[in-house]
């Protein structure tokens, strides 16, 4: 932490003294809020979860609330109007927030991207074959459609190349007008209230083939019934590709990885980590500090040795951050070491969830996460949607006594 603290910022920084560490709970999109509404976005949802919860209030480790804005999935005016009132309503409640800006896995609402194959639907433009993943090395290659399983399994619009200049100037324009909307929301904030702001964190499990996979052959599925799609999705015992057919190729095209050969998981993980560091970028130059702005990479999980490694998570711009599910980040083979060699140990459980069976293993689980390394938050998913902690009373108690417990 020591080399965070800089200047005028050394009495806000130094061993994150002044700095709480968080439990954030995921509010789900669409469920009650939505970014294409803004007027969904009452105290209701804030308020349901700081008095079920009912912690006490503890300097050290704070209750929070989070939300996914899909800044390509909506009307842009109606995302930076939601964000508004998010931010807003921290303020009004005293709730601090982690605000999530996702561009990569919902763009249904930009087909003037996507749509390269279908002259009659929005959008059309053949170029756009540049802007979506492609099975090998051309853009005659390229897939229509794709496949995510959250729960179960949904068509999804295709994988962006996460490379393509077109695609980078729409996420840039979306942040540009989000980012510095945060940054001065924060900076009207008494001093003993910044604390408010709990993080901004940009790419939401980015990754390639991971929440947009494809089957061998799956654009010939695109017309056909949802009845006749495979089920049986990835299985990354079998590789970073999860067995299925391996993308990327666009992307490592346009971005001068390669051109041709074989596409690798070191491939993949550099595109990723050039994804993340232009994200990032983009939230400095905003004027958020570093501190508060966190990376959240996808395709890390068992088997360790076959899925995306850690290090493009770091970028010189944010603390890095992963999701965990079931799984003590102890006992995730190489994360110890890249925090320790990569980092200086803080990173984020941006995502997570870990039940326990009954109060004291939720506890448990709560700890074990938060006491790994220089861990600044959890963010679990979700309150109102999957797995769902509102329906867990054993978990809600844990969490009440943790925080009021926690002194580290």
């Amino acid at each position: 932490m020591a080399s965070y603290c800089v200047g005028a910022l050394m009495m806000v920084l130094c061993a994150g003294d002044a700095m709480p560490r968080y439990v954030f709970i995921n509010h789900a999109p669409g469920v009650a809020w939505s970014a294409d509404k803004p007027e969904s976005f009452t105290r209701d949802g804030f308020d349901e979860i700081r008095e079920t919860i009912g912690a006490c209030e503890n300097p050290k480790l704070r209750l929070g609330v989070s939300f996914i804005f899909d800044f390509l999935n909506y009307d842009l005016d109606n995302v930076a109007q939601s964000l508004d009132r998010f931010l807003a309503l921290s303020a009004e409640t005293g709730v601090p927030v982690l605000v999530n800006l996702d561009g990569m896995n919902w763009w249904d609402h930009r087909p003037d991207l996507w749509n390269w194959w279908d002259p009659d639907g929005p959008g059309f433009d053949p170029e756009n074959r540049r802007n979506v993943e492609w099975t090998g090395w051309g853009p005659e290659l390229a897939v229509k459609i794709g496949w995510r399983n959250w729960g179960h399994q949904v068509r999804v619009s295709p994988m962006m190349n996460m490379a393509s200049p077109a695609v980078i100037a729409a996420h840039q324009e979306a942040l540009r007008r989000l980012l510095p909307r945060i940054a001065a929301w924060r900076r009207a904030l008494p001093q003993d209230k910044q604390w408010l702001l709990g993080g901004v964190k940009l790419g939401h499990e980015a990754s390639i083939g991971v929440n947009a996979y494809y089957y061998p052959q799956g654009n010939a599925l695109a017309d056909k019934p949802v009845a006749d799609d495979p089920t049986y999705g990835l299985d990354f015992t079998k590789g970073w590709h999860g067995g299925l057919q391996p993308l990327g190729y666009a992307a490592a095209t346009v971005s001068g990885v390669k051109d041709s050969g074989e596409l690798t998981r070191d491939d993949v993980a550099r595109i990723v980590h050039d994804y993340l560091v232009m994200l990032t970028e983009e939230a400095r130059a905003a004027g958020l500090p570093r501190e508060l702005v966190y990376t959240h990479q996808g395709g890390n999980h068992a088997p360790w040795d076959k899925t995306l490694p850690w290090w493009p998570a770091f970028t010189p711009h944010a603390t890095p951050g992963w999701s965990l599910y079931f799984t003590d980040p102890a006992s995730a083979d190489g994360l110890g070491v890249a925090l320790d060699t990569l980092g200086d140990g803080r990173w984020a459980a941006v995502e997570w969830w870990w039940q326990g069976d009954g109060e004291a293993a939720w506890r448990a689980n709560f700890e074990r996460t938060l006491s790994f390394r220089d861990c600044r938050f959890i963010a679990i998913y979700n309150w109102n949607c999957g797995l769902s902690l509102r329906e867990h009373p054993t978990g809600i108690a844990a969490l009440r006594s943790l925080i009021c417990d926690w002194a580290r």
